[in-house]
């Protein structure tokens, strides 16, 4: 005879706020990044639901997640290399500390601003 076993259907979700808090992290180590982008108070922006009224948006498509960010890059880097590298660092990361497979991530660049002299 066999145990009787007890199938649950269970979800995890995981908020923006902690997508946001990965992001964050991994792009504070990527040279050429200044920040995510402000959160726009455009309320067309925010009607419209376009990338630059959030900063940080995962979605669920299929079995995997798709990540859009807004970032602030600094004058003068390579915007399509710190592009690639926000993309491979951010994928990276988010499967390692979530556990869910990341089908793409999309990376909006806001704006330039003058590199911080050190």
């Amino acid at each position: 005879m066999q145990p009787k076993v007890n199938q649950t259907a269970s979800n995890i979700k995981i908020s923006e706020s902690v997508l946001e808090t990965i992001v964050k992290t991994v792009i504070s180590e990527i040279p050429g990044v200044a920040r995510l982008a402000p959160r726009s108070a455009c309320p067309i922006d925010k009607l419209l639901n376009t990338p630059a009224s959030h900063r940080v948006v995962g979605r669920v498509e299929g079995d995997a997640a798709a990540i859009d960010i807004s970032v602030v890059l600094s004058s003068g880097c390579r915007m399509k290399r710190v592009c690639s590298e926000i993309q491979e660092k951010v994928k990276e990361a988010i499967q390692d500390m979530t556990g869910i497979a990341v089908s793409h991530v999309n990376v909006y660049v806001t704006d330039i601003v003058a590199a911080e002299t050190e």
